[in-house]
């Protein structure tokens, strides 16, 4: 990624900015849904896929803030730095715990119900939901046979949620396009200058 960042200005300058932001949106959607299907040492060549599509998000993002809205200055760019680490570390980490934990109970559920009820623990509330997460000092105590089927589905349930938090870079990618028509409508993306006031 910081060889990518280092090296980016020719495609920035071939797609501009909103243009790159858009490809990295398409190629980060690619890469997550790549890792969820991916095994063995093709997971390493789906990490590496997705890691070109983000690598440019975070540099290009606060260089079109700063192109776009001057007079915010550091207040604009702190503020879109911190909406996005928000996003990623608070609500994505949860959002994907949640998704996992309601995978596991549903696969649980179809599959081994029995099983079911010795490991999952009592229902829990999140901002997205109820869930009811694995209780690990039960399934601690399981027979080999039984920890092995727990963690087959717990894989699965973490490949089941990359492809659904693909969902997020899709709506940028559906941004980046609309921003992308603005502007063509609109003679096309500049930088806004400011104008030295006259004393």
């Amino acid at each position: 990624m910081m060889f990518m960042r280092f090296n980016a200005g020719p495609i920035v300058n071939r797609f501009k900015p909103l243009g790159t932001l858009a490809l990295c949106s398409a190629v980060a959607i690619l890469g997550l849904l790549f890792l969820s299907k991916a095994a063995g040492i093709m997971i390493f060549v789906a990490a590496t896929f997705y890691a070109l599509g983000k690598s440019f998000f975070w540099p290009t993002m606060l260089g079109v803030v700063s192109e776009r809205i001057p007079k915010g200055g550091a207040l604009t760019i702190n503020t879109i730095a911190g909406v996005g680490n928000l996003a990623v570390g608070v609500i994505g980490a949860a959002f994907l715990g949640n998704i996992q934990d309601k995978h596991i109970d549903q696969q649980l559920a179809g599959r081994y119900p029995e099983l079911r009820s010795q490991v999952v623990a009592v229902e829990k509330a999140s901002v997205f939901g109820a869930y009811r997460p694995l209780d690990q000092d039960k399934v601690a105590q399981l027979s080999d046979a039984d920890r092995d089927r727990i963690k087959g589905i717990s894989s699965e349930a973490k490949k089941s949620a990359l492809a659904t938090v693909a969902i997020f870079p899709t709506i940028m990618l559906i941004c980046y396009i609309i921003l992308l028509l603005y502007f063509k409508t609109h003679g096309g993306y500049s930088v806004v200058e400011l104008e030295e006031l006259k004393s």
